[in-house]
């Protein structure tokens, strides 16, 4: 028995280094994994977390580990959250032993939503002091993503593995959605095609650590 449990643990982790795991319907299979426990585990989150129409839902318990909150901001806002939403919760997002007041918003582009994030100490007052006519406290932060309209490069795909000059990319439009896996924070980030999926850590400016690239089958 102890054999086969070897073989089967053996099986899952060559699977694991060439990319044959799948989630969901649209066939997720990773591509690049520096933690492959982590890209595991989230694969079969993802795998449990798809609509009938293979979109992911961000509902499983991984992602319900952190309580956002709205932000009433002062001032004239939009009458919808649609495209025009803050979020606010606590959690150690750059992992550093300190609790962060990490704010998320999202804001449309051309009609399609994109996620943005910032962060600051606990004890913070950036959102007493920002309004929906001066948000520049907020957005004065070193410490966020924001790249509505830019380019997020997958830096650490191994050369081998790009076809082209240029590395693939998320690009324009943004999805985040932060979680907590043993007692630590991590990222996901995709795009408004859902191509790929990355998952990483946030360490400070707009610096993160790729932990693993997920791709759709077939791309």
């Amino acid at each position: 028995m102890q054999f086969i449990q070897q073989l089967v643990f053996g099986l899952l982790t060559f699977m694991m280094s060439v990319g044959v795991v799948w989630a969901g319907e649209r066939g997720y299979q990773l591509v690049v994994g520096r933690d492959n426990k982590l890209c595991a585990r989230m694969l079969e989150a993802f795998r449990e977390d798809v609509d009938d129409r293979g979109r992911l839902r961000y509902q499983h318990e991984i992602f319900r580990q952190i309580t956002w909150k709205p932000v009433e901001l002062k001032g004239q806002g939009p009458k919808t959250r649609h495209c025009a939403s803050f979020d606010k919760a606590m959690f150690d997002l750059n992992n550093d032993g300190q609790q962060d007041l990490v704010v998320k918003t999202t804001f449309c582009m051309k009609g399609s939503p994109s996620d943005s994030f910032y962060m600051f100490p606990a004890d913070s007052a950036v959102l007493e002091q920002a309004n929906w006519q001066d948000l520049s406290p907020l957005l004065a932060t070193p410490d966020k993503f924001e790249r509505t309209g830019g380019r997020y490069p997958l830096s650490a795909l191994p050369m081998s593995s790009v076809s082209s000059k240029e590395l693939p990319a998320l690009s324009t439009m943004f999805t985040l959605q932060p979680f907590i896996m043993d007692e630590k924070t991590y990222v996901t980030l995709t795009d408004g095609r859902g191509e790929w999926m990355v998952i990483a850590k946030y360490l400070r400016g707009d610096q993160f650590e790729d932990a693993c690239y997920l791709q759709i089958a077939g791309r």
